[in-house]
């Protein structure tokens, strides 16, 4: 059998990224790094893709004005940007696992 090439890696990466997370879908998806690599005896492709993404963060009143405030968290969106590592085999063009790619 053949190999997928990267552009079908890449392709597939962000299907499987995309369908993933379909209950939040990735915002701004970008292809950030592409590798191969050997993982025993076959070859997977890395595909890093970086995304925006929205949280819920509570925010802690610094100070409380009422008692009421005590059991009132509020919330605010914050948009950040994430990596994740897909790999992909690069015989089959199967999803292997996606890891958290951590930037510095």
């Amino acid at each position: 059998m053949g190999q997928i090439t990267m552009k079908d890696a890449v392709s597939k990466a962000k299907s499987h990224l995309k369908d993933l997370y379909a209950d939040d879908a990735p915002q701004a998806l970008a292809l950030e790094e592409i590798d191969r690599i050997n993982d025993g005896d076959r070859q997977l492709w890395a595909v890093t893709l970086g995304f925006q993404r929205r949280r819920d963060v509570s925010i802690a009143s610094d100070t409380a004005s009422s008692a009421l405030s005590l059991f009132q968290a509020r919330t605010t969106e914050v948009e950040h940007r994430v990596y994740k590592t897909v790999m992909i085999d690069a015989s089959t063009g199967n999803f292997v696992k996606m890891d958290m790619r951590q930037v510095s």
